[in-house]
């Protein structure tokens, strides 16, 4: 068995990961898998979606693009989901046009549907929020949407996590019935780039693995040494008991 090294480029932000794999280039099983409980599936899938969802977004905004929460006017209110894709598909199209006339660059979008019922009135209040690409003002924005007020719209704020928060305030917990469940609950344009991903395999021994995770974890002079231009943001060393193995990830942020 050996150590690959997996680095993700997405934006400002690379991840190093490392972990074991086997001859076969597979991640390494030691021993009998143990059952996972249903809650920590839970909680990993959550982190998961999480961490591709900001991935993509730093890939593809930068702090001059929006962050956009779109409400209706109780008369335009949908009352079903496919209501909604259908409201957003126009705006892009609105929003398209707009933009061809302008000379400006092809849009890009990353949007959820939020519901929930007034408790005033009893009724579904459906909502969106998301990032679009820069280019037109605020004012202008509001006009083409026409379905009732734009909430907010800010230039995108990026933290030492990145784009970490928005992420996980568009894959906030959805109970409601009226949205579907089991699947993926944003939608995005279809000229979005993917984060870019390099592999090494055989970086060093298991063993160096655990010093790491066990010795590293906070030093920030070895990690801007090893990825020279980045800032040392974290280091999450996490043992699975049920393979018996180390994982280390790591956040890093270009310099300015």
């Amino acid at each position: 068995m050996k150590v690959r090294e997996k680095l993700t480029y997405s934006g400002n932000t690379l991840e190093p990961d490392f972990y074991l794999i086997n001859t076969a280039g597979r991640i390494y099983h030691r021993g009998k898998k143990r059952r996972v409980s249903k809650d920590a599936q839970k909680k990993l899938n959550h982190e998961n979606a999480v961490k591709k969802l900001r991935r993509l977004l730093e890939e593809n905004f930068t702090e001059d693009d929006y962050k956009i929460d779109l409400t209706f006017r109780d008369d335009e209110m949908p009352i079903t989901y496919s209501e909604c894709q259908k409201m957003w598909a126009n705006f892009v199209r609105r929003l398209k046009r707009r933009r061809d006339k302008l000379g400006l660059p092809e849009l890009k979008y990353v949007y959820s549907i939020e519901c929930k019922i007034s408790k005033r009135t009893g009724i579904a209040r459906f909502h969106f929020h998301g990032a679009i690409s820069s280019g037109i003002s605020p004012k202008e924005l509001r006009k083409i949407w026409g379905h009732g007020d734009i909430n907010k719209i800010d230039n995108l704020q990026f933290t030492n996590k990145g784009l970490e928060p928005l992420a996980k305030y568009m894959l906030k917990e959805r109970s409601n019935e009226l949205l579907p469940q089991g699947r993926k609950c944003y939608t995005v344009s279809q000229n979005l780039r993917p984060p870019k991903e390099k592999v090494k395999d055989g970086v060093f021994s298991a063993a160096y693995l655990e010093r790491l995770c066990k010795e590293r974890i906070d030093d920030v002079d070895f990690w801007e040494r090893r990825y020279k231009g980045y800032r040392f943001i974290e280091a999450t060393p996490s043992y699975n008991e049920s393979y018996g193995t180390w994982h280390l990830s790591v956040f890093m942020r270009k310099k300015e």
